[in-house]
């Protein structure tokens, strides 16, 4: 008999299946290297460049909700799209063409 080696996809363990009846015959448990605290928090002072994309992130997010908040002011004022055709382009529902 001979057995079928893979890999778990879930645990990244390995199994050993009996490919006539293709149920696993044994498993082995991956090693999982244990996170150490001290070691992520020398990591975390070193890399300053993840602050950096985060206050870029939330400068650009606070100005697309400005210009957003702008735009649905001008539409709830009734200014349209600033070339003179009401909001939705549209002057009437059945003006089509």
């Amino acid at each position: 008999m001979s057995l079928f080696e893979t890999k778990c996809p879930m645990c990244k363990g390995t199994l050993w299946i009996d490919p006539s009846t293709l149920r696993i015959v044994d498993h082995q448990e991956a090693d999982h290297k244990k996170a150490d605290l001290a070691q992520f928090l020398k990591d975390s002072k070193q890399d300053k460049g993840w602050d950096a994309k985060m206050k870029a992130a939330r400068e650009e997010e606070a100005r697309r909700k400005a210009e957003i908040e702008e735009k649905f002011k001008q539409a709830k004022e009734g200014k349209g799209l600033g070339d003179g055709t009401p909001p939705g382009g549209l002057k009437s529902p059945l003006d089509w063409d």
